[in-house]
This record gives C-alpha cells, sequence and structure tokens, in this order.
C-alpha cells in the first residue's frame, strides 16, 4: 500500500529521534543487562498442572480354580487385581485381600475292599499221626466302587501233632489229610451265610419344602466257607420328606450396594422379577442396585465396552463381587 505525506512525516521524524536517542545512551547494552537482572522472575514463580492422585481400585474376581483334589475334599481358588484403576501418583492401593480360598466337596473316594488279620490257629485235626489246623479272616467290602477283597479268606496249615500215635492192639489211627483250599470247607466248619448289617440313619431331606426324598444304606457281611452271598438292598430310598407346600415368594433376591473398592452392604431387596445388575462403565460411578430383567439385558447387549453383569442369585454375585 501507498504511505500518504503525513506517514512518511512522522516515520521520519521518528527515525531522527531514535537516531538522537541512540547517540545519547552510549551503553544501553549494559543497562538493557541490568535490567534484565533486575526484572528476571524467580524460577519458584513458574506455576505448573501436576495431574491429580488416583486410588486402586479393584478388579472382578477371576473364576474358581478347578478342585485340587479328584474326590472327597480339596481347595480352590480365585484371585483379583488392583487394576480398575492401578493407583498412581501416590494414591491408595486397593484394601482387602487379593486371593480367596474355599473347600470344595467333591464325591466320596473309592475305598478298596481289604482283608483282616488273621484269627488265631483252630486246634489240630488230630491229637498224633499228623493233621491239620485252620485259621480265617474276613474281607471288609469296598465301597463308593472300590476293588475286591484279595486273597483268601481260609488258610489252612497241613502239617501239626505229626508225633506216631502209641501202638494199641484194639485200634489204629490213620493221618487225616489236609484239605484244599481252593475246595468246599471241611465238615467241622459248618458253612456261614451272609447276612445284612442294620441300617443307617437317614441322610436329610432332599429339599426343605415341596418334597424331597432322603437315603439310608446298610452294609452286606460276606459270607464264609462256601455260605450263600447276602440277600437285600444295601441302599433304601424314601421318595417323600418335608411335602408342605413352600411359602409363595412375596419379595424378589436381595442385592448389595457396592462402591468401587467392592466394600458391600446388604441394603436392597429386589422386587419378584427384578434382579441386581452389576455394572462397571468408563466414566460412570460403579454400581450395583436392582433392575428389571429385560432392561439389565438390553442394557448388557447395547454398551458392548461395559461390563455388565445380571445376576440373578447370590452364587453370581459372590463370583463377581466375592460377597
Amino acid at each position: 500500500p501507498r504511505c500518504t505525506c503525513k506517514d512518511l512525516h512522522l516515520s521520519s521524524s521518528t527515525h531522527e529521534t531514535a537516531t538522537a536517542t541512540q547517540s545519547a545512551i552510549p551503553s544501553t547494552h549494559a543497562v538493557a543487562t541490568s535490567t534484565h537482572a533486575a526484572t528476571t522472575l524467580p524460577h519458584a514463580a513458574v506455576t505448573t498442572t501436576q495431574e491429580p492422585s488416583v486410588n486402586g481400585g479393584w478388579s472382578f474376581w477371576t473364576e474358581w480354580s478347578s478342585c485340587s483334589a479328584s474326590c472327597d475334599q480339596g481347595t480352590q481358588t480365585r484371585n483379583r487385581t488392583c487394576s480398575n484403576p492401578a493407583p498412581k501418583n501416590d494414591g491408595l492401593s486397593c484394601a482387602g485381600e487379593n486371593s480367596q480360598i474355599q473347600i470344595c466337596s467333591l464325591f466320596p473316594c473309592a475305598v478298596d475292599g481289604y482283608m483282616s488279620e488273621w484269627g488265631s490257629w483252630g486246634g489240630c485235626s488230630a491229637t498224633c499221626g499228623g493233621g491239620y489246623q485252620m485259621r480265617t479272616r474276613t474281607c471288609h467290602d469296598p465301597i463308593y466302587g472300590g476293588k475286591p477283597c484279595q486273597g483268601d479268606t481260609v488258610e489252612v496249615n497241613p502239617s501239626c501233632n505229626n508225633q506216631s500215635c502209641p501202638d494199641t492192639s484194639s485200634s489204629s489211627t490213620q493221618p487225616t489229610m489236609a484239605p484244599s483250599t481252593t475246595s468246599a470247607a471241611p465238615a467241622q466248619n459248618m458253612p456261614v451265610d451272609g447276612y445284612m448289617g442294620e441300617w443307617g440313619s437317614w441322610s436329610a431331606c432332599s429339599a426343605t419344602c415341596g418334597g424331597g426324598y432322603q437315603m439310608r444304606t446298610r452294609t452286606c457281611h460276606d459270607p464264609l466257607f462256601g455260605g450263600k452271598n447276602c440277600t437285600g438292598e444295601v441302599v433304601d430310598l424314601n421318595p417323600s420328606c418335608n411335602t408342605l407346600s413352600c411359602p409363595s415368594q412375596t419379595t424378589g433376591m436381595a442385592c448389595p450396594s457396592c462402591d468401587d473398592q467392592l466394600n458391600c452392604t446388604w441394603n436392597q431387596t429386589c422386587n419378584v422379577g427384578s434382579i441386581c445388575m452389576i455394572r462397571s462403565y468408563d466414566g460412570y460411578p460403579f454400581t450395583t442396585h436392582c433392575i428389571d430383567a429385560t432392561d439389565c439385558e438390553i442394557m448388557k447387549n447395547s454398551l458392548p465396552h461395559c461390563e455388565v453383569y445380571c445376576c440373578t442369585d447370590k452364587a453370581c454375585l459372590s463370583k463377581y463381587l466375592g460377597v
């Protein structure tokens, strides 16, 4: 753009004034340096923005591990981590335990049948000239699918009282042959049939109302010396117990209130048809509360990046909250 005469005059005057000023102040650099030293702000006056501290929060519990034993009783463990969120900027770590252990009850282990100790030897079958004697032991039956007993229940000593019998003119004593353990029992042991023991106590009813069942058992004592096997059942079933009608449900399930540290208080009871929802969603407070079952499923399906669990019983709440 073109300058007007007035602009040129002002520019010329300003230049002359600046030139005169420069001539009158020969030590401008020194003054500027001194002024800079006097006006420099202290380092402490510079302000910075520091991120706020964040306290740690527990993750959900993992699934229970498999049972440590294949039968009888074992243990299971589950864990959680302080990562929802992780503490930072001197924030507090999570309070509470990061692992839990519970007993897992499985079906009883199989018990193999086993032999008792041998009994005392019986009397010799002859007083002289050689005889035999026997002793017995008992098989304790296997239970829960165990293996049967191994070994014989009868043992024969084929030689006893081997001294010669005195010679008499009236009679002579012939040695008595010992029986085989695989043959029929000798005449002096009459056979003993197997028999059932007394019934045990009834188990607890399988239901507290509405009808259930209960069981009791007894043991077969094995036959001896070729006796007959036990007759009858070892398990007795009562198909009807606690047959009174169950009370109608007027309220729904219990639902706790929990903070982000999973500290829970049981202070809610849902209406019939409602369930307890667990929700963890970025940008919103962690919450557990009652909600209509259908609404919970809709929310679960419509928020793919949100952790939503629709619990219908306490086992579900225990799984994810550890309560």
